[in-house]
C-alpha cells in the first residue's frame, strides 16, 4: 500500500479502472483501498457488463459512503438503462461515459433527467470507430453542453490544469468529415434496417399511435444525413393486413413515395394458410410498397427452421425478393441455423440483420458459401472483430447498411449518426463504403421479378 500510494502522489493520479470479474469482487472488497486514496479525489472507472449485473444494494452502499468518489460507468448500453438510471437518480456521483449510447437521443435525455455534467465523453471499444463522436456532433443540444461532455466535465473531475479550449474546424472532404459537419453526404444511400410502429410504447405515456409524426421525424434524420430511402421493418402483423386492401403502413407512407418502402412480417406465413397467404402476397407485391420481408424470430419465440416459414423462403425465391433476417446467437436465429435454407432458395435474397452479431464468423461463413446471402450493417458493434477484416474477406459487395432507427425516443431505436459515424470512420477509402451506402441494396431490389 505505501508503494501504491507514493506512485498514486508523485504522478498526480486520479483515475482509477475497477474490473472486478477476474477475481470475484465486488465494490466493498476495494473499499480500504478507497479509503486510503480518498485525499486525490478518486475517479473510479466501471466497466457496465463488469459491474452492473449484480449487487446494486452495494453500488448504492458504496457511492453513499464514499461521495467524494465518482463513479463513471463505461460501455453501457440499452440492457443496462433501467439499473444505471436508477443509481444516477438516487446518487449525484455516479456518471455515464457516452461510448456505448447507441440509442436515438439518449445523450439528450440524460441531459434532460439528470444535468450535462453527468455525461463524460467515451469513445469505448476500437471497433466503434467514431460512433460516439458521430453521435454528439449530431445531438440536439448546444455548443457549450456539447463541449463540456467532450472534455470539460471529465476534466473538473479529474482535476485537469490546462483544460482543452475552443472547437477545431472539421477540415477534409470524405464522407466521415461530411458527416461531422451535419452536411449532406452525397451519395445514393439506403437504409435497409428501421422501424416505425403503430402501437403505444410500453415504457412511458407517450401516444406513439400518429404514424405521419413519425414519418416527418424521420424525414428528418434522412434529411439531415442524405438517406434518399428509408426500409421500414415492422414486427408484428396487424389485423387489416391479412384482409383485402392496402395495410396500415402501406397506406399511410406510400403518399411519401420512395422516401419509404417496407417489408412485410414472415409472421404472417404462421398466421393464414399458404393457400390464403399467396393471394395475398401477389396482391401486396403488385405495389410498390412493400420490397421484402422482415423475420425477427427470437422476437416471435419460434425458429427461423420451423417448416411453417416454408412459404415465405418459396416466394421470395420466385420473386427473387430480399429477406431481413434478425440474427443473434440463440435458439431462434442464429446464422448457422440457415446454412440448409438459404441454399434450396437461390433467387431469393438473405439480409443477415447485425451481421449475426456475436456470432459474426457464422455469418461471414454463410456469406463466402451462397452468393445470395448479404450482411446488414447496425448493430453489429457487439462483435468486436475488426470490420476491415471482414471487408479484406468478403469484399465490399455483400454488406448493407442499416441503422435499426426508430423515429422516437425509444429503448431500442438506435441513433443513425452513431451507426452511420461507426461506418464512415473505417479506416478504408470512401470509394470501398459507397456500394455499402446504397449500390449494394439497390442492386438487391431491382432483381425482383
Amino acid at each position: 500500500m505505501d508503494r501504491f500510494l507514493y506512485l498514486v502522489r508523485t504522478h498526480h493520479i486520479h483515475a482509477f479502472h475497477f474490473f472486478p470479474d477476474k477475481f470475484g469482487w465486488l465494490l466493498s472488497d476495494i473499499a480500504p483501498v478507497i479509503r486510503k486514496i480518498l485525499p486525490f479525489k478518486p475517479v473510479l472507472f466501471l466497466d457496465s457488463f463488469e459491474n452492473l449485473g449484480k449487487d446494486l444494494e452495494g453500488i448504492l452502499s458504496f457511492s453513499a459512503e464514499f461521495p467524494q468518489v465518482s463513479l463513471i460507468y463505461t460501455n453501457a448500453m440499452w440492457v443496462h438503462y433501467k439499473k444505471l438510471y436508477d443509481l444516477m437518480e438516487a446518487r449525484t456521483n455516479i456518471f455515464v461515459d457516452t461510448s456505448l449510447l447507441h440509442i436515438y437521443r439518449t445523450n439528450e435525455y440524460i441531459i434532460q433527467k439528470f444535468g450535462v455534467e453527468r455525461l463524460i465523453f467515451g469513445a469505448g471499444y476500437k471497433s466503434n470507430n467514431g460512433a460516439s463522436i458521430a453521435s454528439l456532433a449530431h445531438a440536439e443540444i448546444s455548443t457549450e453542453h456539447a463541449q463540456l461532455i467532450a472534455h470539460g466535465n471529465l476534466e473538473g473531475l479529474l482535476r485537469i490544469e490546462s483544460p482543452l479550449s475552443g472547437t477545431r474546424a472539421v477540415i477534409g472532404d470524405r464522407l466521415w468529415h461530411r458527416l461531422l459537419r451535419q452536411e449532406h453526404l452525397g451519395p445514393d444511400i439506403i437504409d435497409a434496417h428501421t422501424h416505425l410502429c403503430r402501437t403505444k410504447a410500453d415504457w412511458d405515456d407517450h401516444d406513439r399511435t400518429d404514424i405521419d409524426s413519425h414519418a416527418k421525424q424521420a424525414l428528418r434524420q434522412m434529411d439531415n444525413m442524405g438517406v434518399h430511402t428509408m426500409i421500414i421493418a415492422e414486427y408484428t402483423v396487424y389485423d387489416p393486413d391479412l384482409s383485402t386492401g392496402n395495410t396500415y403502413m402501406e397506406e399511410h407512407l406510400s403518399p411519401y413515395g420512395d422516401r419509404f418502402r417496407g417489408y412485410f412480417s414472415g409472421l404472417a406465413a404462421k398466421s393464414d394458410s399458404a393457400e390464403k397467404l399467396i393471394p395475398r402476397l401477389d396482391e401486396i407485391f403488385s405495389r410498390p410498397y412493400y420490397v421484402g420481408f422482415k423475420m425477427h424470430n427470437n422476437h416471435w419465440s419460434i425458429p427461423v427452421t420451423d417448416p411453417c416459414f416454408v412459404p415465405i423462403w418459396e416466394y421470395a425465391d420466385t420473386h427473387r425478393l430480399p429477406i431481413l433476417l434478425h440474427t443473434w446467437n440463440d435458439n431462434y436465429d442464429a446464422p448457422k441455423m440457415l446454412k440448409d435454407i438459404v441454399p434450396r432458395y437461390p433467387n431469393a435474397i438473405f439480409l443477415l440483420g447485425h451481421s449475426g452479431n456475436e456470432d459474426r464468423p457464422d455469418a461471414e461463413k454463410l456469406v463466402l458459401e451462397n452468393p445470395n446471402v448479404y450482411l446488414e450493417w447496425c448493430g453489429s458493434f457487439l462483435n468486436t472483430t475488426d470490420w476491415r477484416e471482414t471487408l479484406q474477406r468478403l469484399g465490399n459487395r455483400r454488406l448493407v447498411y442499416g441503422s435499426d432507427f426508430i423515429s422516437w425516443e425509444s429503448k431500442w431505436g438506435h441513433d443513425p449518426a452513431w451507426e452511420m459515424g461507426r461506418l464512415l470512420s473505417l479506416d478504408v477509402p470512401d470509394e470501398t463504403l459507397l456500394p455499402i451506402l446504397g449500390g449494394n441494396m439497390r442492386s438487391i431490389l431491382a432483381r425482383r421479378r
